[in-house]
Order: C-alpha cells, then structure tokens, then sequence
C-alpha cells in the first residue's frame, strides 16, 4: 500500500521540473503549462466516482491493478513522442489510473487491516507525501538534467510498472479480502457522506491552495526569496505528521479533537501567513502543511468508519469533492485577488476551508469510535 501511494504522485510531481524544457522544445505557453500541472487534480476530481463503478464492479484489489496499469501506461507513452498533444493526452491515461486507484485503498485497508485502519491508512498516505518528495527532488538532477525532459517524463513508468507486478504477485486474490459494494454512485441524501466530502475538501483546498498562492503572494510582498524555503516548509510538515500518525492513527481516526486541532492550527495558520510580517511566511507556511496533512490523512479512513457498507461510493465522493476543491478554489482566490486588488483576498478560499475542517469535525458523529473500539478486540480474539 505505501508503495501504490509512492507511484500515485511521483508520475505527477515528477512534471513540474520539467516545464521550462517543455517550453522550449514544445513551446508550450504558460496557461497550457498550468494546464498540464493542474489536469491530473481535475481527472482525480471527475474520475473518483468512476472508479468507485470500477470498485463495485471487479473488486479495490482489482480496481487498483487496474489503476496502477494506466498510470504506468501513460507515464511510459506521455514522453515518448515529441508532441504537445500525445503529452497531454496520456498525462490524462495516468490521471484516470489515479482516480481509479484512489477509491479502492480505504477499501481495502478496511478489509485487509480491520483491526489497523487507521495505521493503514497512514502508512498508505505516507507514500503519497514520500512520493511527492521524490519526483521533486530527483527528477531535475538525476534526470532531466543527464537525459532531458521525455526520459525525465517516461523513467516514473518503471516502478509503477513493477510495483503492479509486485501488486498482482503478493497482495491476496480472494474475494473475501475485497469489499466489494453494489452501489457507488454516491447518495446525495447522505449528511455524512456530505459531511466526509466536505471535510476532504477543505484540508485538499487549504494545502493545493496554499501551494498555488505562495509564490505569488511572496513576490507581491518583495519577499521572492522566501518562496523555496516557503514552499519547502509546506511540503516538509506533512512527513512528520504522517509518520506521527502511523503510530498513533488508530488512536485517533474517527475522533473529534484531531479535527479541531486540525482545523483551528489552520484557521490560524492562513490568517497568520496573510497578516504577519512576510518574514514569517514559513512559519504559517509549515503549520499550513502540518495542519491540513493531519485532516487529509484521518479523512481516508472515515469511510470506512462512518460508512463501512459503502466504503467505495463514499471514497469517491470524497475524492470528487476534495480534488475539486483543489482545482477550482485557487481559481476562486486569482478573481478575488483580481477583483479587489490585494493579495489577501486570493488566500480567502483557503480560510473557508479551514474553517470547515473546524466545524465538521468538531461536529464529527462519534458512531466511528464506538465501531473502531468494537472491531478491534473481535478481530484479536478471532
């Protein structure tokens, strides 16, 4: 599971390093350059009630095989030709092997890990984070920089492809380790699928948002050269907590008090980073990563909590909600920073967010603690 979650991101991250090469040998512009960053987040949105479908119909392990297929098939075929078109074309191939692979781990860290879903999930959302570090970190020196932008782009097919095979050759086949679920479009009438996709959606809006913003908003306030360290602050903070968490997660999935620890640390963290001296930006920077990674993590193990009989369908709402989120609400800041003329008003998106985390999961129903406290002793003594 931590290596799906490496393979997950690192087919994404791996793409911004490369996007000044691409401008010259494809003379991409700025806006398909921001396009082509932002397509996968927007396939991840649109496709997640899809692969809730693709769930319901073969099984997560399956649908995760599957998922795991497309993202190395694009990741190999995205760089392959010398094209603008067969770029975008197959960077959309692996977005949708996202999507479909997203709905199906906390289905599976329910059915394999009953006793552990917290710990599961936590370890799972560890690669994701790993993952992002990796592709940032290595893709320009070890290699665009040696062997330019198509192998820099096709090399992340390799440990997805043979993360598949390692998939197919060591995670249990039966049906009985797969929740498979009958429905999975999601029911609009439910308040707490309602409630889960909300909360994804702010802590997802909160950190994409705050990734979007801070280079700008530095250079609105003379202070360029705190954007790496800035962003490196953001980013950085969400490895200890997931590490934190695959100790602890058990613990607290399904609790109130992480949410609103996680939710008035963001409260204070956009406001601070939006008022303070600029000198201070990775500070709020940091407690914005730490805070919203804590939500992000423990909101993939509510479905299973909230509702086990539906774990699938309520992922992929989850997943709709949260990534939609996270396309559209920096779109939101940009008209508002327009609009007003300050750059205060484009962090605004991400105080509605984290003010939602807040009050949702201090408002959280307590049904998942009593079942996660039932379940595990049953599962011991089985």
């Amino acid at each position: 599971m931590w290596l799906v979650g490496v393979n997950l991101r690192t087919v994404i991250l791996g793409v911004p390093p490369t996007l000044p090469a691409l401008h010259q040998a494809l003379r991409l512009s700025y806006s398909a350059a921001g396009l082509l960053t932002s397509l996968p987040i927007f396939l991840m949105a649109a496709g997640a009630i899809p692969g809730a479908y693709l769930v319901s119909r073969v099984g997560a392990r399956r649908a995760v095989a599957v998922g795991l297929a497309l993202v190395a098939l694009g990741a190999a075929l995205r760089g392959a030709f010398p094209n603008a078109l067969m770029l975008f074309a197959f960077t959309g191939v692996l977005g949708l092997g996202i999507a479909v692979a997203q709905p199906a781990m906390p289905s599976l860290a329910q059915a394999w890990f009953p006793a552990r879903i917290g710990r599961a999930i936590a370890i799972y959302s560890n690669g994701l984070l790993v993952g992002e570090v990796i592709a940032a970190s290595i893709t320009l020196p070890l290699l665009l920089a040696p062997f330019g932008w198509q192998v820099a782009l096709t090399a992340w097919a390799v440990p997805a492809a043979i993360v598949l095979a390692l998939w197919l050759i060591v995670t249990p086949a039966s049906e009985r380790a797969v929740a498979t679920a009958g429905a999975w479009l999601p029911d609009w009438r439910s308040g707490r699928m309602l409630r889960i996709g909300l909360l994804m959606g702010g802590a997802s809006l909160v950190y994409f948002g705050m990734n979007s913003w801070i280079p700008d908003t530095l250079d609105a306030r003379q202070a360029h050269a705190l954007i790496p360290l800035t962003l490196g602050a953001l980013n950085a903070m969400q490895l200890p907590v997931s590490f934190w968490l695959t100790l602890r997660g058990d613990r607290m999935l399904g609790r109130r008090w992480p949410y609103v620890v996680a939710g008035a640390g963001a409260v204070l963290a956009v406001a601070g980073y939006a008022l303070a001296p600029a000198s201070t930006a990775p500070f709020w920077a940091g407690m914005a990563g730490a805070t919203s990674s804590l939500a992000f993590i423990l909101n993939l193990g509510l479905p299973a909590l909230l509702s086990p009989s539906e774990v699938a369908r309520t992922s992929g709402f989850m997943f709709t909600v949260g990534y939609g989120a996270a396309f559209f609400g920096p779109a939101l800041g940009g008209f508002a920073w327009d609009w007003s003329g300050q750059f205060r008003f484009a962090l605004l998106p991400m105080l509605a967010g984290a003010v939602a985390m807040l009050v949702l999961g201090a408002t959280l129903p307590r049904i998942g603690v009593r079942r996660q406290e039932q379940t595990a002793p049953s599962v011991a003594e089985s």
